[in-house]
């Protein structure tokens, strides 16, 4: 009788255990791909400014910053999903061959 309540609870244990588990990876997995998104969002309403800017002819480099767009106009205040803190004013757009890449400034 023993052996089996013993067997039982080591079942139970098991089931429990991995349904925590698979709860836990998904929601883990669920918070990465929000973030993920987050800051693609952030970094395409960066990158609109900046196409923006080439278009109307006031930005001529090939690196514009994050100072330039706001100081114009095309981009307000950014905010890093993940630190809560505003970009840097020093982070960049490159634009090669009308391909925008954001990098950001710590």
């Amino acid at each position: 009788m023993a052996k089996i309540v013993n067997n039982r609870n080591c079942i139970l244990f098991t089931v429990f255990f991995s349904l925590i588990l698979i709860i836990g990876l998904t929601i883990y997995k669920i918070y990465d791909t929000h973030l993920q998104r987050s800051f693609l969002v952030v970094e395409k309403r960066i990158i609109e400014g900046a196409k923006e800017c080439v278009w109307n002819d006031e930005c001529k480099e090939s690196k514009i910053t994050l100072g330039q767009l706001i100081s114009l106009g095309y981009v307000k205040e950014e905010v890093n999903p993940k630190t809560k803190m505003y970009y840097n004013h020093n982070s960049y757009v490159i634009n090669e061959d009308n391909n925008y890449t954001f990098y950001e400034e710590k």
